[in-house]
């Protein structure tokens, strides 16, 4: 009997896995960059400060970092007291996630992330002007339960599939060995 109960197990916990699995997402949001006064930052919306620059892109929310540097979306991602989906967006058929960077000798002014419909296919592409701003656009399409590939390599699984993939060796190699 409990050789049945081992059999039955293993598809459940995949089918449960698979059930928390998250659709792909990337982030959404604007990192401003160095910004004098913190505490503004809930008053200022993308209308506020593109203006009539419509070519330069935008999202919000607004996000500012202690230190001014540039968001850690890793801990972000990974930390579970921060309403992290209002910095998401969910793919969707002909969609990419897209990091859109403004660099100026060498440091990084603003990035904003987005979802968007482009007309290139995965990597990054790098314009300068006549200024020195270089302005870098990053494209990819995010799998299944990894972290958003517009923030950082999408290498880590995340811990449903993780787990789910553990299971699976494990019950290869006990059937392997005739342990089950």
């Amino acid at each position: 009997m409990p050789l049945k109960f081992h059999r039955l197990l293993l598809p459940l916990l995949l089918f449960v896995c698979q059930l928390l699995a998250e659709i792909p997402q990337c982030f959404h949001f604007t990192w401003v960059g160095a910004y004098e006064n913190h505490s503004n930052i809930h008053t200022e919306t993308c209308d506020s400060r593109v203006g009539d620059f419509n070519d330069i892109p935008c999202e919000e929310p607004l996000v500012v970092t202690p230190d001014d540097t540039v968001p850690d979306v890793k801990a972000l991602w990974h930390n579970a007291t921060e309403d992290r989906d209002n910095f998401l967006c969910q793919m969707s058929p002909g969609r990419s996630c897209v990091k859109y960077s403004y660099i100026f000798k060498g440091g990084i002014q603003n990035i904003t992330y987005m979802c968007a419909i482009v007309n290139s296919t995965n990597g990054c592409y790098r314009q300068t002007h006549a200024t020195g701003m270089v302005v870098e656009a990053c494209v990819c399409t995010s799998k299944v339960g990894l972290i958003p590939c517009n923030g950082c390599s999408n290498s880590r699984l995340s811990g449903a599939m993780g787990l789910a993939l553990c299971l699976i060796i494990l019950y290869q190699w006990l059937n392997k060995y005739r342990i089950l």
